[in-house]
């Protein structure tokens, strides 16, 4: 989504196509440098990501709520992130994403490259950026 992240807010993501995807390990940091820089978090959503392609889980997400009227930019940049890691966090929890992975009759062959693929493809943006999306829609 945002194509000019800082190369800090981008470490420990692979790029595919497009979208940005973080390792489970990697994801709280790129929240906590998010904050730092001054981007919000939408959310975003797991994918096993593979060299045959992406087995995106649209099921497991964590999105953040719109910015609300009258809310600051800074004040949505740490709600964002806080409302978008609590989810991340209760799903890394909670879930089995080896029974995740199992779903897919492609993956059951190759299940350890599935679990090595797991990122979170998360969508960062800057107060510009919002801006610019609040007015296409």
């Amino acid at each position: 989504m945002e194509s000019t992240l800082p190369p800090s807010l981008t470490d420990g993501a692979t790029l595919q196509g497009n979208e940005l995807g973080w390792t489970i390990a990697a994801f709280p940091k790129a929240l906590e440098e998010a904050k730092s820089l001054g981007f919000a978090c939408l959310g975003g959503q797991f994918q096993f990501r593979l060299s045959d392609g992406t087995y995106e889980m649209y099921w497991l997400n964590a999105d953040s709520d719109e910015r609300r009227v009258g809310e600051t930019w800074l004040r949505f940049v740490h709600r964002s992130c806080y409302e978008v890691a609590t989810g991340f966090m209760l799903l890394v929890q909670q879930t089995d994403f080896h029974k995740q992975a199992w779903q897919w009759p492609l993956l059951r062959s190759s299940l350890k490259k599935a679990l090595d693929g797991l990122v979170f493809e998360a969508y960062f943006v800057s107060e510009e950026k919002y801006s610019s999306l609040q007015t296409q829609n």
